[in-house]
């Protein structure tokens, strides 16, 4: 289930932790635990969106948080590790 929700990352976009539970067929809280336990392991990262939408255009985290407009959820994306393991399932 962790490779499932590793290649789900892997598609570059960005998911808040309803989408993933939605994705993967799980409830919110499973899906953090998952999301946790890769965070722990280093295949993970939650990143801050909470910049003025605005600044998008400008903005190099390719986080594309302007969808997620007025959402203080927590977003997520692999690290390099994670990506290297992408490659791998």
């Amino acid at each position: 289930m962790l490779s499932n929700l590793i290649n789900l990352l892997s598609k570059n976009e960005t998911y808040l932790n309803s989408m993933i539970a939605d994705k993967l067929g799980v409830g919110e809280r499973m899906a953090r635990q998952m999301l946790h336990e890769l965070a722990r392991l280093g295949y993970v990262e939650n990143i801050d969106f909470s910049c003025c939408s605005s600044q998008c255009k400008n903005c190099t985290s390719h986080c594309n948080s302007a969808k997620f407009a007025g959402d203080r959820s927590t977003v997520w994306m692999l690290t390099e590790k994670g990506r290297k393991a992408a490659g791998k399932i």
